[in-house]
């Protein structure tokens, strides 16, 4: 269903490195990760093709209930071949899904790589009614 995912985030000088890699790992696992260098801050990411990668955004959306939330983002960020989201970094630390991105300490940002978006969109979050997937 999709090909790769990436994952992203900064990581500032106040921060330490194994929790910012462990609020990433809380919603997408099994990442092997970089770093990189920019003077003020830290670049982590990691990467990762594992057929099973976004199963605990799956369960996230669904415990949460924000499944239409979910889609909506998702839908949002629909790029070609890229499906992009934001999610509070310090939320991902305790385990939750928040696509309130307004945080000083920035995003963590999710690059999924899939042929067929569509598809991904209805597996992942699906339309509901009354919170009930109807697709």
């Amino acid at each position: 269903m999709f090909e790769e995912v990436e994952v992203e985030a900064y990581v500032y000088p106040t921060e330490d490195i194994e929790k910012v890699k462990r609020a990433m790992l809380n919603l997408i696992p099994d990442l092997e990760f970089e770093a990189f260098d920019r003077g003020e801050y830290m670049l982590l990411r990691g990467r990762t093709a594992d057929k099973k990668a976004l199963h605990r955004l799956y369960e996230l959306f669904r415990g949460q209930a924000i499944l239409d939330t979910a889609r909506a983002f998702l839908e949002e960020g629909y790029f070609g071949e890229e499906i992009i989201i934001r999610v509070h970094k310090q939320a991902a630390y305790a385990g939750k899904v928040n696509f309130n991105e307004e945080s000083p300490l920035g995003p963590i940002t999710i690059i999924i790589k899939t042929r067929d978006p569509k598809r991904l969109m209805r597996w992942l979050a699906p339309r509901t009614k009354d919170g009930v997937p109807v697709e």
